[in-house]
């Protein structure tokens, strides 16, 4: 039977879990785990797509269902001579609605710095064309939550260029049931999925064929599909 209640708790806790496109293997290693706990085989392939088998009732045909788990983000393109850090973006964000967003910056090593998404005309009371002023990629800065006043201050901590940048999702579950929050595009779909397979290990019943979940890593960049095994028949 179904779980809402579960799928619920799910989907908060990878809503939660940085998963940008390009940074998206502490997810798959999550959701491999869980899914080999429930007795299922799964394969890693060289995109880093998890593909989970369910055996069907027969073999004539191989399913597949779908569901990404990277989200838009962005990476740090340079760092700027006062400590700030540019951007560039990983997939299609809409970059006006970062302006003001609070978020992490992830390094090589692992360490993770907070900061926030600015405007680089930042405060109508020092910059004339702080309201006229695009927030296109180029336009916006991250500040971080650090004291940095150089370029040299920044590179201190680790941070280079390349390093991922995760906006905050800004879950919210209210009373009346309405799930809001950023990058529920598609792991709300990821939620579903495992729910799903979560009811069919109560279950004594099998789909009609073999069918793979797989969980894909960079729909948000557009590719990654050559990957999928040519034994699949019908997605």
């Amino acid at each position: 039977m179904f779980n809402s209640e579960l799928t619920l708790q799910f989907l908060q806790e990878i809503l939660n879990f940085h998963s940008p496109t390009g940074y998206t293997h502490n997810l798959i290693q999550l959701l491999q785990q869980k899914v080999h706990d429930l007795g299922y085989r799964t394969t890693i392939n060289e995109k880093g797509n998890l593909l989970v088998h369910i055996p069907g009732e027969s073999q004539a045909e191989k399913l597949a269902i779908t569901a990404h788990v990277d989200t838009l983000g962005l990476m740090v393109r340079s760092i700027a001579s006062d400590g700030t850090l540019k951007l560039t973006a990983l997939g299609g964000p809409t970059t006006p609605t970062l302006d003001g967003e609070y978020c992490t910056i992830i390094t090589r090593d692992k360490k993770q710095y907070r900061g926030t998404i600015l405007s680089a005309s930042f405060s109508s009371h020092v910059h004339r064309d702080a309201n006229e002023k695009p927030r296109k990629i180029d336009d916006l800065i991250v500040r971080i939550d650090e004291v940095v006043k150089t370029k040299e201050d920044v590179e201190k901590l680790g941070i280079q260029n390349g390093d991922i940048v995760a906006y905050d999702p800004k879950v919210e579950i209210s009373e009346s049931g309405f799930i809001k929050s950023r990058f529920l595009d598609d792991k709300a779909s990821v939620a579903v999925l495992f729910s799903i397979l979560v009811s069919l290990t109560h279950v004594s019943s099998k789909p009609k064929y073999d069918t793979d979940f797989i969980f894909s890593t960079y729909e948000e960049v557009g590719h990654g599909s050559a990957s999928i095994p040519q034994d699949i028949t019908m997605m």
